[in-house]
């Protein structure tokens, strides 16, 4: 059955001309900008801006350094820029070298061309610190998962010292 058109549903010209296009729909809550994707995550920013400071105040750890709310938000974005410029001259030293995968002398390139050449020496430290200790951590995981195998091949081998079968096969001889 066809339906009837009704005085409301008719476009009334006059008005729609007067009247602006309605707004897209509102972003869920949960939906966040672009900006507050890429913001460092803020208790990591403060806690390394507090335990420097402390440092270079002398207190060491346990010293107090109250730092403004704003000054954090200021110390996080900062990062996040020189993480961008940072990353952006890396890639650049990589496609240089006719590669697509950014690896760490990239970085530590990228940090000589920046002018942060005084960076270099304690990131070399850091960074052969941190692979020896996953080797580490890698041999160790070899050697566990060597010992889960060998336990494994222990147990699935037959086991002829307490099978009855083979004490009665015994006796009939």
């Amino acid at each position: 059955m066809p339906r009837k058109a009704t005085k409301e549903a008719e476009p009334q010209p006059a008005a729609a001309a007067q009247e602006e296009p309605a707004p897209a729909p509102a972003a869920p809550a949960a939906a966040m900008t672009e900006a507050e994707v890429e913001e460092l995550p803020k208790a990591i920013v403060r806690r390394l801006v507090k335990d420097k400071l402390a440092h270079v105040a002398g207190g060491g750890e346990g010293a107090e350094v109250i730092v403004n709310k704003d000054a954090m938000a200021a110390f996080a974005e900062s990062a996040r820029i020189f993480i961008h410029y940072l990353s952006a001259t890396a890639n650049d030293m990589c496609k240089e070298s006719k590669r697509q995968t950014i690896n760490a002398d990239d970085v530590l390139k990228a940090l000589d061309e920046m002018e942060f050449s005084e960076f270099l020496e304690p990131l070399r430290t850091s960074l052969q610190e941190f692979r020896n200790k996953n080797a580490d951590r890698r041999s160790e995981a070899s050697k566990k998962q060597k010992e889960k195998r060998r336990k494994l091949n222990e147990e699935s081998l037959p086991q002829k010292e307490n099978d009855p079968a083979d004490d009665a096969e015994e006796n009939d001889d």
